[in-house]
């Protein structure tokens, strides 16, 4: 097995353990989001696995058919991705969608001297898509900072060397002295684009604390440059900083009346929400009695939580972390988000790094304004003596 051989298998191999990580992730936990991504490696695995199983004996059979099949999906399931950040024209979609239906018909019933004409342009078409694709994933990424940001970035690196293999293919079958050039390519770029989509969708833990650190220390470095700032301010900075995050459509912090025993939603203001008491039998109120952060995306309730908090909002998915410290319970941070998080444990580990400074802040500067009060009732005292 030469060189170019051996990486090829590797990231076949590679592609494969991803694959199943995130069938295993979306048996766990279903939702849209983990969905969406289980779709994008269903199809890699699909176009891998007939190129896998001569190498063992096996062969392909049926799956040597859906193989190109399952390639031509690829720019498709990747802009359903694009679609967690930011809305895609309905007629991209539709367009898109079409395409695919369009080719895979063309692929399955057209004539053997036509198919081997033309099938040339079907993948140049589909190397287009899948640039467009990638460059919308890479525009995505820049509604959401550090890790999100970071991890949307990797994953349209690998969707640009997808788009690299399915033109080294087109390329191969037209001019044939590159040919060898372009095997060379299809070989080696299997490994590359695994190693993109694995630090993209599954990073190893140490790599996504690190960037998380870094986000806290710059949210903490925004912070710190002013002292004994108000609570009000505090909080704001908190919503704009976790909404942009995200990618939220609006965030908010619901605080907690210890008297009254209920939340009552600080807009800072935001136009689309409607401050005031929040209802003991809501959405919120229900994840709020546990204390505990929460993504909540079903769908029924969520489109009724969002009709009383932020009406003519579009939003699929709600994401809350409850501002606590030892000593008092300030309330709880919550977004609005326009569709499931694709990437929901690591926005919550984020998010709750964010809320739990950003509580510290909150019991330092009561602890400061409760000091100054001591301090001008003693001056008070003075003066009077």
């Amino acid at each position: 097995m030469s060189v170019s051989d051996f990486l090829s298998f590797c990231g076949e191999i590679f592609l494969l353990v991803i694959t199943i990580l995130t069938l295993i992730d979306l048996a766990r936990v279903h939702d849209r989001a983990r969905l969406d991504i289980a779709l994008v490696f269903i199809a890699l695995a699909v176009d891998v696995v007939p190129r896998l199983l001569p190498r063992m004996g096996v062969e392909p059979g049926f799956l040597t058919f859906l193989q190109p099949l399952a390639r031509l999906a690829h720019p498709f399931l990747l802009l359903r991705l694009v679609d967690h950040f930011r809305p895609i024209r309905p007629i991209v979609a539709w367009g898109t969608g079409l395409l695919v239906v369009a080719a895979w018909g063309f692929l399955s019933f057209a004539p053997e001297e036509i198919l081997f004409s033309f099938s040339w342009a079907v993948t140049v078409l589909f190397t287009g898509l899948t640039l467009y694709a990638a460059v919308a994933l890479a525009s995505a990424a820049q509604r959401g900072q550090s890790v999100i940001e970071r991890r949307m970035k990797l994953i349209a690196g690998g969707a640009f060397i997808f788009a690299i293999l399915l033109a080294a293919r087109a390329v191969a079958d037209l001019v044939t002295d590159v040919a060898p050039i372009a095997e060379e390519i299809t070989r080696i770029g299997p490994l590359a684009m695994a190693a993109l989509y694995y630090l993209g969708f599954t990073p190893p833990v140490w790599v996504s604390r690190a960037w998380q650190h870094e986000e806290l220390l710059e949210f903490i470095r925004s912070s710190g440059g002013s002292p004994g700032e108000s609570s009000r301010t505090a909080l704001s900075r908190l919503c704009t900083t976790s909404r942009h995050a995200v990618g939220g459509r609006a965030a908010a912090v619901c605080r907690w009346e210890e008297d009254r025993q209920r939340l009552v939603l600080d807009a800072f203001g935001e136009r689309a929400l409607i401050g005031g008491p929040i209802a003991f039998d809501s959405l919120v109120s229900e994840h709020w009695r546990y204390r505990q952060p929460f993504v909540e995306d079903r769908a029924k309730e969520v489109s009724e939580a969002c009709r009383r908090l932020a009406p003519g909002l579009d939003c699929e998915s709600l994401i809350g972390v409850p501002l606590v410290t030892t000593s008092r319970v300030w309330g709880l941070l919550l977004i609005f988000v326009r569709r499931s998080p694709l990437m929901p444990d690591e926005e919550l580990r984020l998010l709750s790094l964010f809320a739990e400074h950003s509580a510290l802040a909150l019991d330092n500067a009561a602890l400061i304004e409760k000091l100054r009060g001591t301090e001008e009732v003693v001056e008070e005292e003075g003066l009077d003596a």
